[in-house]
């Protein structure tokens, strides 16, 4: 299938940047080569932003996927990859961030039209986050160092040797495709692995593009391979595989569930970086100008489409009605549109699927709570379609609720009063999830209090999101995470004793 041109309605139809998305098909990346899935099988690149085709992807199949992984072996137990210094692994990322530094604009155009993401927000995020991942690991690439212990016997000295797992199969999120790709791609390669890189499928084309420039490079043939399409394909087929040693996912709980799963027969070391149903607690001292911005941005950044999000918001009661108040006119004052328009501050949800999704947890909402601000489509241009959702603040919600319990992924946030710090850590906490949390308040006592009574990997004091992850990497509590974060992932630990004998 051909990818449909741009309509003339389209503000930006005559955009010389649509001349950037290939007419054919983006290809896989294996050992070394790009090249088209080996049953000529592709799919559908569609937009968010006005629900057309865009492009088509190779769609890899279980002889892509064996290909790849018969690749990334040869590259880490015979291939000098397998044998590359630190040095020689720093200089790889380095010109991977050459490349996509150069390329920039092209890669966030891509993001944007693909995943529904405001340009704005991929420039100033997505591709600084990367480029900053990619020298960051570049320098540990080259500090990799393990540690010695006194032994009990003095005759016996004891270092410990850190190395890598071998291959690497990473499975990507559809919510951050760019970004998370290239930061865990830049730690499996520092660390020394081979990678297998599986964008998701509703979010490939800047992944796809990245294999693309990456092609071109001087890589070791298998050290990086790129295979797009459908988690129950390929996805299954590289947690099976026997020659992967490691599977590091990030997505939803069902998914990680499923890798655990198809993963025991072969017992085979899995990470997992699942969802989480984040609490804000706001106090009564807190200063409530900035308890309102922080808020309304963890609450609606990318459109709520991202994992630490803070969907749960849990105000003293001193404070609540007018906390409402600011959040709701706060939230119904951010600028929801097209994706291309860099005035955008909130793009379409990724699909139209899950934009319904999204609708059925709003119909929840009016049922469980009061609607302050937005639930209602919009009715012109590009933004009367499903994907386009307000942000959409709910009040007077109680724990039972279901938009307070499940994940929902989207635009959505809902407000609950509490009295006591006690009330307030009892509600937060009643969660299966720990992945991130969040308080407000002027009072170190305060802080330090709740800061120790959440559950939850990542705190955040008078602020959201971490401006560390790279760091300071964070294991979610509960369903939120499972094995390891960081670039430790990627390695394992080997022992070495050696009994010294006294010269003769």
């Amino acid at each position: 299938m051909a990818a449909t041109a741009p309509t003339r309605t389209d503000p930006y139809a005559d955009d010389p940047r649509w001349s950037l998305v290939s007419t054919t098909p983006y290809p896989l990346l294996i050992d070394g080569e790009l090249r088209q899935a080996s049953d000529g099988a592709t799919f559908d690149a569609v937009s968010p932003r006005d629900e057309r085709v865009l492009a088509q992807v190779a769609q890899a199949g279980p002889g892509d996927v064996a290909a790849a992984v018969a690749a990334a072996r040869r590259a880490v137990d015979e291939g000098p990859w397998g044998r590359s210094t630190g040095r020689e692994r720093a200089r790889a990322l380095t010109a991977i961030a050459d490349a996509l530094e150069a390329h920039a604009d092209e890669l966030a155009f891509l993001e944007a039209v693909d995943s529904g993401k405001p340009i704005s927000s991929v420039h100033y995020s997505d591709i600084s986050i990367s480029l900053d991942a990619l020298g960051y690991f570049a320098g540990r690439a080259q500090a990799v160092t393990g540690r010695a212990a006194s032994m009990p016997d003095a005759s016996v000295l004891h270092h410990e040797l850190l190395e890598p797992m071998g291959v690497v199969a990473e499975i990507l999120p559809w919510n951050g495709p760019l970004w998370t790709g290239v930061q865990r791609m830049a730690a499996i390669l520092a660390a020394g692995n081979a990678a297998i890189m599986k964008p998701a499928q509703m979010a490939s084309l800047s992944f796809a593009r990245l294999a693309q420039l990456m092609a071109e490079l001087d890589l070791p043939p298998g050290a990086v391979n790129v295979l797009s399409g459908p988690g129950g394909v390929v996805g299954e087929a590289l947690v099976t595989d026997p020659g992967v040693d490691l599977v590091s996912f990030t997505g939803g709980i069902e998914a990680g569930s499923r890798i655990l799963e198809l993963a025991a027969p072969t017992a085979k070391r899995i990470s997992l970086e699942m969802g989480g149903k984040n609490p804000n607690i706001v106090c009564d001292d807190a200063d409530l100008e900035r308890a309102v911005w922080w808020s309304r941005l963890g609450a609606f950044g990318n459109t709520g489409q991202i994992c630490v999000c803070g969907s749960r918001i849990l105000v003293q009661r001193g404070i609540y009605d007018e906390f409402v108040e600011r959040l709701g006119a706060a939230a119904g004052e951010m600028r929801v549109g097209d994706p291309l328009d860099p005035e955008t501050e909130l793009g379409p949800v990724v699909s139209t699927g899950h934009a319904g999704k999204v609708w059925s947890y709003i119909d929840i909402g009016r049922t469980e709570g009061r609607l302050v601000t937005g639930g209602v489509p919009y009715d012109e241009g590009h933004r009367s379609l499903k994907t386009y959702i307000p942000p959409t603040v709910f009040a007077d919600t109680d724990p039972t609720c279901r938009i307070m319990r499940e994940e929902i992924f989207g635009p959505v946030v809902a407000l609950q009063a509490f009295d006591t710090l006690d009330d307030a850590l009892a509600i937060a906490n009643d969660t299966t999830y720990g992945l991130a949390s969040g308080l407000f308040t002027s009072d170190l006592d305060r802080a330090a209090y709740l800061s120790q009574g959440l559950k939850a990997g990542q705190v955040y004091v008078n602020q959201w999101f971490s401006p560390g992850v790279l760091e300071a990497p964070s294991h979610g509590y509960r369903q939120s995470g499972y094995g390891g974060v960081g670039m430790e992932k990627y390695q394992q630990s080997k022992n070495v004793f050696t009994r010294v004998n006294p010269p003769a």
